[in-house]
């Protein structure tokens, strides 16, 4: 189950958190360095390595997660995903500020 985590107030989308493995993984991490940097508990943790490992999206070798060429052209997109989402919620949140929440 890859469910939204929740961290101080604001919810993680399943891409925020994917993005947060993936970029760990650019020079190569432990599962237990995977777990902390992505704040994850370690049943979610292997939920989401074992389903980027089934993906092809990282690959292990020597006790260490690596990002595939699969994954890191994902990462990418995931960064343009995040700069774009703290865009847009500055921009929902002037949007509440000004006009209110119904």
């Amino acid at each position: 189950m890859m469910a939204e985590v929740t961290t101080g107030r604001k919810k993680r989308t399943r891409y925020e958190i994917i993005h947060d493995i993936l970029a760990q993984c650019e020079n190569g991490a432990k599962k237990t360095w995977l777990m902390y940097k992505a704040n994850l508990s370690y049943e979610l943790t292997n939920n989401y390595i074992n389903k980027l490992v089934e993906k092809q999206l990282i690959s292990q070798k020597d006790g260490l997660y690596y990002l595939t060429d699969k994954g890191k052209k994902l990462l990418e997109l995931l960064k343009e995903y995040k700069d774009k989402k703290t865009a847009l919620d500055r921009v929902t949140s002037q949007i509440k500020d000004i006009y209110g929440e119904d």
